[in-house]
């Protein structure tokens, strides 16, 4: 099971977890399983499947209507032991949220691997 779009009361133990989770941006964490939002559902993935987390910031400059406007889209990658990866907006132009999420991911689960190239085997 690595990542699966999240049905309210289709498993007990998922569900709980959703909803004692705390809202960081557009990601929820809980317990056992990371939430994000993607198109018109949630998605999650279970703690235990992900082997590294790392933050990306996008720079988004664009032509709006008032003029140009810059601003960064903070996202979280994780890897998971299958090898494939996924990406969790966390929003746009939210770092405090961005960072409280990493604190909280680094405290939660101290055992993952955390940032692109530290630790690398």
């Amino acid at each position: 099971m690595a990542v699966c779009t999240y049905k309210k009361n289709q498993i007990p133990a998922v569900t709980e977890d959703f909803e004692q989770g705390r809202f960081y941006g557009k990601v929820k964490l809980g317990v056992q399983y990371i939430f994000w939002k993607k198109a018109f559902c949630w998605k999650y993935v279970a703690m235990d499947e992900i082997c590294r987390v790392y933050r990306r910031v996008e720079a988004v400059d664009t032509k709006m209507c008032c003029g140009r406007v810059n601003f960064d889209i903070q996202k979280l990658l994780a890897e998971l032991k299958d090898g494939t990866s996924c990406e969790l907006l966390i929003g746009e132009g939210t770092p405090k949220e961005a960072e409280a999420l990493w604190a909280a991911f680094k405290e939660q689960r101290p055992e993952i691997l955390f940032g692109k190239y530290d630790n690398l085997v």
